[in-house]
């Protein structure tokens, strides 16, 4: 009797990517929620960078964010006071002279697909990520209280690395809000890698290059963000009348 089959298979879901012309329209975001001070030194933000390459391998159009290098004021929740008062532009971007947050903004509402990248901190994601999520919250709230929906045909993924903690609740959350605000998720719309419970993260980046399973992953989430991003650009051509069939 042949032993039961264990474990993940490799080379099951190989996701097609669409012709170059159609890659050539996408515009993909990755946005980094480390707080490493200098670039290089984060994993997370490596497999970002990694992901933005194979995109523009394909021919996307990429940009790539630091949260870290952003002045971003905290959300002074004015939605606990009043809905009516968490507009956009957001309270604090008008405050705040220093305040950059519109520079997120503006890139997350020009892209079609949004990478975001997170180290795990105390099973959640990093506090600057939690920021973003917050002040996000203007743009969302456009929709639930003023009935403007600014987020739409957009696909959200996100590549999470840590030691022992969970990707599953970080994703979870993430995913959550994500869809919230308008997001739509691919079929593999996470990569991620979690670590020893030695929790050496001085061996991390050697066992995640080696890791076959995070690089399939990360292959698929390219892959199934660009599929979705076309069909939605195509399902929007279609609805206004703005394409040509053959």
């Amino acid at each position: 009797m042949p032993a039961p089959l264990v474990g993940r298979k490799f080379g099951v879901n190989v996701i097609p990517v669409p012709g170059r012309d159609s890659c050539r329209q996408i515009h993909v975001l990755g946005l980094s929620g480390s707080s490493r001070q200098q670039p290089g030194m984060s994993k997370s933000e490596k497999l970002l960078q990694r992901a933005l390459e194979r995109f523009a391998g394909f021919g996307c159009q990429t940009r790539f964010l630091r949260l870290k290098d952003l002045t971003i004021h905290d959300c002074e929740g004015n939605y606990s006071e009043n809905p009516a008062y968490c507009t956009y532009p957001c309270q604090s971007s008008m405050k705040y002279d220093d305040d950059q947050m519109q520079v997120v903004y503006d890139a997350v509402l020009a892209c079609d697909v949004l990478i975001l990248a997170t180290p795990i901190r105390w099973n959640n994601h990093s506090a600057l990520v939690q920021k973003f999520v917050e002040r996000m919250n203007a743009i969302e709230n456009q929709y639930s209280w003023f009935g403007n929906r600014m987020i739409k045909d957009k696909v959200a993924g996100m590549i999470i690395i840590g030691h022992v903690d969970g990707i599953q609740h970080v994703a979870g959350n993430l995913m959550n809000f994500f869809s919230w605000l308008g997001f739509h998720t691919p079929e593999v719309a996470i990569a991620s890698w979690v670590g020893e419970n030695d929790e050496d993260t001085t061996k991390d980046w050697g066992q995640i290059e080696s890791n076959r399973y995070t690089k399939e992953d990360l292959e698929d989430l390219v892959a199934s963000s660009i599929r979705l991003a076309c069909a939605l650009k195509r399902h929007v051509a279609e609805e206004t009348g703005s394409i040509t069939h053959p």
